[in-house]
């Protein structure tokens, strides 16, 4: 593990080393360099990012449930709220339209009660009770007249404050229920009564009811002593202790972390119910925004793992697309220098072949001039043996000596590079008179032979003998590379206003691919031995760059060759 991690270390931090041990392999290696380094420097970022968001997310998702909870609890005490001083301000209007004569009355007082309760849901009872604490007169299920109040708390409070809520708490009836008492003043009998009514503690429990519980909360009511004021689920019976520890309740709905008797976590949310010495309060042991963060992890994990994949793949793309370009100029400046050589060689070449040129033409003319004064001295005389074989043979000697003035001449026209002559030519009169010269070579081999010259070809400006001698050497070796009986196409059409195209196609054996790069270097032929010295395409291809065109050639093997000559319309226009 350890030699594997230096030999990464040295990848990343020495490339220039591993290279030299890899050898034609750098660009793989390169690749691989780019595409780990990227990695990485994304990953870091990536991971970070996916870990705050995680948490970040995780305390959004709390403080949101924390904001339901609040919101749940502020709804129904407000609910509660609004309940409580609707009756208070409904006890208060019968006290003030009604007198103590009429409240005491007992026919009255189950007439108003009736009213009452159409009006107002949820009352018990009506009752009225004098200074003393007698109740009076009573509108109720129960058998409550008479019975005495006097000794019970809430009838000192509502004495002192004028309006009292009291406590669920049991009384006569052995129920829970809570009453709302409104004292009434009597100035002209200098003496009191309170106008009281009960609610049944179910009223309360079926606001708290309205909160969206699970199965693990629980919502109740308690009074400021912890003593509950409606059944819980899980914290006892109704007038029972509530036995965790109850914070001073703030005005506002408050929301603190506490732990259950058990031990387990929690949440603790309360708020005083106005008017009243209730607390509304909510024990929350669910947590639903604890899976919605695995949940998330589990996407975030999706999406790293994505971001990876496609940060991978561009990264691969990205690195594939450098490593191409360095390629590229690497193999640019192994072609310059290649040309540069090239140049250097075609140079050399020149200043030989003009040495060689010079010297092999004085040799050549004295055996023209020898082998023409034997020829004379042949011809004068009289019978001589075998003059017929030795005229053939001095014959065969001017052959040899004109082939080698071509071969000299197109050395000293590559070494002097003769000046162009420009003038207006018709090319496809250019390639007739070309075929003219090989037509008697091109029946004799029965090659059968196409032209499709376009008719309207725009004038070029050019140099006719040496677009001759580049048509001439192209047609020729279609000529030397097609067997009996095959075809030969010569073809004109313009490309474009500035080039007409000339192709030649032949159906002979075809150039190897590996082979088609050299065809224009010199001395390179593909005829057989003694066919060819190699200088024609060489000498073709630099007349048509001197004319500002070029020279394509596409082959197949056993299929064909196609050259295409791009000519310039005019001067300076390739």
């Amino acid at each position: 593990m350890e030699r594997r991690l230096t030999d990464l270390l040295k990848v990343l931090f020495h490339p220039h080393d591993y290279f030299k041990i890899l050898g034609r392999d750098r660009y793989k290696s390169l690749k691989i360099r780019i595409v780990l380094l990227d990695a990485m420097l994304s990953l870091v970022p990536l991971f970070i990012v996916v870990t705050i968001s995680y948490f970040w997310f995780q305390h959004i998702l709390k403080d949101d449930f924390r904001n339901q909870v609040k919101w749940q609890i502020e709804n129904t005490e407000q609910s509660i709220e609004y309940f409580i001083d609707e009756k208070v301000s409904a006890l208060r209007f019968l006290a003030s339209s009604y007198s103590s004569d009429q409240l005491s009355d007992q026919k009255m007082l189950t007439d108003i009660f009736t009213k009452f309760e159409k009006e107002f849901s949820g009352l018990v009872d009506l009752g009225l009770i004098d200074a003393n604490g007698i109740q009076q007169a009573y509108a109720g299920p129960y058998p409550l007249t008479g019975k005495d109040y006097s000794n019970q708390e809430w009838f000192n409070e509502v004495v002192v404050r004028n309006v009292y809520v009291s406590d669920v708490f049991m009384g006569y009836r052995r129920l829970p229920h809570f009453a709302i008492a409104v004292k009434k003043d009597c100035p002209e009998k200098r003496t009191f009564c309170i106008l009281r009514a009960t609610i049944d503690m179910k009223i309360l429990k079926r606001f708290v009811s309205d909160i969206n519980l699970r199965e693990n909360d629980d919502v109740f009511i308690i009074n400021h002593e912890g003593i509950l004021q409606i059944p819980s689920r899980f914290h006892g019976d109704v007038l029972n202790k509530f036995k965790l520890p109850v914070l001073a309740p703030q005005r506002s709905v408050s929301v603190v972390d506490v732990k259950e008797l058990d031990g387990s976590p929690a949440i603790f949310g309360y708020v005083p119910i106005r008017n009243s010495l209730w607390i509304l309060a909510a024990v929350i042991k669910s947590t639903p925004y604890s899976r919605i963060p695995k949940i998330f992890r589990n996407e975030l994990f999706l999406i790293s793992i994505l971001s990876v994949l496609i940060s991978v793949v561009v990264t691969f793309l990205m690195a594939q697309t450098v490593v191409n370009r360095i390629k590229k100029a690497d193999q640019e400046i192994e072609d310059a220098v290649a040309k540069t050589e090239q140049a250097s060689k075609l140079a050399s070449i020149g200043r030989l072949a003009a040495g060689v040129a010079h010297e092999i033409n004085n040799p050549l003319a004295i055996i023209n001039e020898k082998a023409g004064l034997v020829k004379d001295l042949l011809e004068l005389s009289g019978d001589v043996k075998d003059k017929e074989r030795l005229l053939a043979l001095i014959n065969g000697i001017f052959d040899s000596v004109n082939r080698c003035r071509t071969i000299t001449h197109r050395l000293l026209g590559f070494a002097r590079r003769m000046e162009i002559t420009y003038e207006v030519i018709d090319l496809n009169d250019v390639i007739k008179e070309v075929i003219g010269f090989l037509e008697k070579e091109i029946l004799f081999r029965n090659i059968r032979l196409e032209l499709n010259l376009k008719e309207d070809l725009p004038k070029i400006e050019g140099d006719k003998g040496q677009l001759q001698q580049v048509f001439l050497n192209i047609i020729n070796n279609a000529v030397d590379a097609v067997e009996e009986g095959g075809l030969i196409e010569v073809a004109t059409k313009v490309r474009d206003n500035n080039t007409v195209l000339v192709s030649v196609r032949d159906t002979g054996r075809g150039i190897p691919k590996d082979k088609l790069k050299t065809i224009f270097e010199p001395f390179y032929t593909t005829k057989e031995k003694g066919k060819g010295t190699g200088l024609g395409l060489f000498i073709s291809y630099g007349i048509m760059k001197k004319l500002g065109g070029t020279i394509l050639v596409e082959s197949e093997i056993n299929k064909g060759t196609t050259f295409t000559v791009e000519v310039p319309i005019k001067v300076g226009a390739g």
